[in-house]
């Protein structure tokens, strides 16, 4: 056994007006050294190359370190403690209880050589003191102890209140407000003031810009007031929304459409009034949240009884502001840095096909000449028509894609990923279609019969459009993706259709995809972080 120890405690001199200072509203850990070294047999020497390890380096695992420096012949006649760690959140009032436990303590548990114990540490707050089950203990013989614990002094600790139910009603109400402004003011940056109830408000925007052609634009906004002097403030983080952030976002609805046998995830928006129309065995279904600048929905040729909860299972709210869709599409601003050789030009009408191994083959409409053929490569690709060009598509797209014309896209076979995201969740394959009037589905005697499947996030200011849509089939219409139009045609008989949105679009966006005016809360937590006025 151990005779004797010498024991050496650095770093334990607290300031005496530290320990006293009730009033620092501070949380502050205090380092604690302790050396604990067998007394040398007569004509031994110490170790004088031992170095103290810190928390950063590699021998902050001093266990594992030891274990490879220890050489297997190495003589065990007697146990020696060798490590324990003391890491604690101590506020000043602890610090006494604190290092009175700590140095009068024995450890928790020894182990023999080539063992090693361990106990979980459990942070104090105030008005506890330090046990050993508050210690991590580590033994093992054959060296010093080291006790090493990390220090973070003066880290001011911000009160939290919740906001009463006027505040956060005004607030909610305010922020909804922002939600479809902020375009509209001036200089965001600066903020905004107001009263309420005799209380000033102050907001502050930043704008975050979107770090690539595949990213959306964030805004933090900071809410603030002041209150017998404290200060009070809440963050709001909202992003602003691409077209590909809908479901199915329609402009202006044609009156001669219903939406029957068909079914939408996500979010769905109409800048008009929408026609239903639902019977004994068939209804819509949406299952995201519903908003239409109507006050009122209709519903035509419909018959039985439905619930309206049943069509709108996500929620419907009527009487919301337009969003406005832009009168010519940029697929590829300036600030977001395309470099030449990621655009392929198209000068005449042309047939692209999409194949899984990551290239694709064009060739002119009228051209009797051979395929082309292109790799989309690990960057974002922009295939772009010229004026009046028509780009017709199919196959499948391994990469990130967007195809744009100003005149018209026609879609005529099924469009999909190669890695399907609704089987694999990181899938990185991406396809914008833009236009600046159509978007088509070829008629039947190019499509061939039966359903057809696009993945693809589609925009068409102008129409989207089934070609042949009276052709009696009852196939089904596919969409995994998103689809922003100026307006639809028809689709049955030839297809019922399905809508489910690409969940993956909610954070990214096809290559260079248009953005609408509008921002929404992202998060909220509806909080007042409380400090003292400066």
């Amino acid at each position: 056994m151990v005779s004797s120890l010498v024991i050496h405690l650095a770093m334990l001199t607290i300031a005496d007006w530290l320990l006293r200072d009730e009033a620092v509203p501070t949380t502050t850990s205090t380092t604690l050294l302790v050396s604990i070294e067998p007394l040398q047999p007569a004509g031994d020497m110490a170790d004088k190359d031992h170095a103290v390890p810190t928390a950063d380096s590699e021998t902050a695992n001093p266990a594992k370190n030891r274990q490879a420096n220890r050489t297997s012949d190495e003589p065990s006649e007697i146990m020696q403690a060798t490590e324990m760690v003391v890491a604690a959140e101590i506020s000043p009032r602890d610090l006494a209880p604190a290092t009175e436990a700590t140095s009068s303590k024995r450890p928790a548990a020894v182990a023999r050589e080539g063992s090693a114990v361990e106990t979980t540490v459990a942070p104090l707050v105030e008005d506890t003191e330090l046990t050993p089950s508050d210690v991590v203990t580590t033994i093992q013989s054959g060296e010093p102890v080291v006790i090493v614990a990390a220090s973070k002094a003066n880290q001011p600790v911000l009160a939290q209140t919740a906001l009463s139910p006027k505040q956060e009603k005004m607030l909610d109400r305010e922020i909804r407000e922002w939600t479809e402004d902020l375009h509209t003011m001036p200089d965001p940056a600066s903020g905004l003031t107001w009263m309420y109830q005799g209380q000033e408000y102050v907001a502050r925007f930043t704008q975050l810009p979107a770090a690539d052609d595949m990213d959306i634009q964030r805004v933090i906004v900071e809410i603030s007031t002041e209150k017998d002097g404290k200060r009070m403030s809440s963050e709001v983080h909202m992003k602003r929304l691409a077209f590909s952030n809908y479901a199915q976002l329609v402009n202006r609805w044609d009156p001669d459409v219903q939406i029957h046998n068909d079914e939408l995830d996500g979010r769905f928006h109409s800048n008009s009034e929408i026609s239903l129309a639902y019977d004994r065995k068939v209804k819509p279904l949406f299952n995201g949240k519903v908003t239409t600048t109507s006050r009122r929905v209709n519903f035509t040729n419909s018959s039985g009884v439905t619930n309206r909860d049943q069509i709108f299972a996500g929620g419907l709210q009527t009487g919301v502001s337009s969003i406005r869709l832009p009168k010519h599409v940029l697929p590829f601003p300036g600030e977001a840095g395309i470099a030449d050789g990621q655009v392929h030009h198209f000068g005449e009408d042309t047939r692209i096909t999409f194949y899984a191994d990551g290239s694709y083959a064009w060739r002119a409409i009228d051209s009797k000449a051979p395929q082309q053929v292109a790799e989309i490569s690990g960057d974002t690709r922009y295939l772009v028509a010229g004026e009046s060009v028509v780009m017709y598509v199919k196959g499948t797209v391994n990469g990130k894609v967007l195809v744009y014309s100003p005149e018209r896209i026609v879609i005529e076979d099924d469009l999909v990923y190669e890695q399907n995201p609704e089987e694999v969740p990181d899938a990185d394959d991406y396809l914008g279609l833009v236009s600046d009037k159509n978007v088509d589905i070829a008629p039947p005697d190019i499509t061939g019969p039966g359903d057809l499947l696009i993945n693809a996030a589609i925009y068409a200011k102008r129409r989207f459009a089934v070609r042949g849509y009276r052709f009696r089939e009852n196939a089904l219409l596919y969409l995994y993706g998103s689809l922003s139009v100026g307006s639809l045609s028809a689709t049955e008989p030839r297809y019922y259709t399905k809508i489910r949105f690409d969940q993956r679009l909610e954070d990214m966006r096809p290559p260079g995809f248009p953005m609408t005016d509008r921002y929404e809360v992202d998060s909220w937590d509806a909080t007042w972080n409380v400090e003292p006025t400066k």
